[in-house]
């Protein structure tokens, strides 16, 4: 009996052991991938303790990049912030935290999509809390302004731990870190928005302003003309006529 036990340890170890070292070599190969390109500078990122998916962030250009992996290859899916619709940090497939784009759209996005079953995460989306001294996943969604593609799930625990244990700490510290970047990234778009707005309605309000205040004087002035006898009717109107149609 001892020696089975021991052979499962030397099978467990070597396992991590190879474990750790597809990884190693997964993130050099997508850091040299990002790093290829010559818009998009990488500042830091995330790959799921599956290996599958990731996230990478260019902080100076404020973009995200959603990868994917196929094999030993990633696809990489490069976005804006205000292409973030919403984040999302589920436990079990109970929803811990959730932040959202304020606008129309993000609204319309997330009441048409996010909940349509599209790579649903393990639990389900109940948003239900559930009590227990055991968590089995922590995975963080990521809703995209992309029809085609619009959910990124990413895991970062995927097998039953203790709440008071080293690996789910981890694991949900790093989440929650993730979920924090995601949530900047949100609200700075939305504040972007926001200060993008009065700024381009703000100079064709005041040319409307201006442009009425002065047709109504130069209307005025044509009327004392008028009162004055120094302007027919006839040609009270013709001027009025030219003066309206150049607004």
């Amino acid at each position: 009996m001892g020696w089975f036990i021991g052979i499962a340890v030397v099978v467990l170890i070597c396992a991590a052991i190879w474990d750790a070292a597809d990884k190693k070599k997964l993130l050099k190969a997508l850091e040299a991938s990002l790093r290829s390109g010559t818009d998009f500078t990488l500042s830091q990122h995330v790959v799921g303790c599956d290996l599958k998916t990731g996230i990478a962030l260019d902080e100076s250009r404020g973009k995200l990049c959603l990868m994917t992996r196929s094999g030993a290859q990633f696809t990489l899916r490069m976005i804006e912030m205000r292409d973030i619709v919403s984040a999302e940090l589920f436990q079990d497939g109970d929803s811990v935290t959730k932040t959202m784009r304020s606008s129309q759209l993000g609204g319309a996005l997330i009441g048409g999509l996010a909940f349509g079953g599209v790579g649903a995460i393990v639990g389900g989306l109940s948003g239900q809390t559930r009590t227990s001294t055991k968590i089995k996943q922590i995975a963080l969604r990521i809703v995209a302004n992309d029809p085609s593609s619009p959910l990124h799930d990413v895991t970062f625990m995927n097998t039953e731990q203790k709440k008071d244990g080293i690996v789910y700490t981890t694991a949900m510290k790093n989440a929650r870190h993730w979920h924090g970047i995601l949530e900047i990234l949100i609200k700075r778009a939305d504040a972007e928005m926001k200060a993008s707005q009065p700024a381009a309605a703000a100079p064709q309000a005041a040319a409307t302003v201006a442009s009425a205040g002065s047709v109504a004087d130069e209307l005025e002035k044509l009327a004392s003309l008028r009162d004055a006898g120094i302007l027919t009717d006839d040609e009270f109107n013709t001027q009025k006529s030219k003066l309206l149609a150049r607004t």
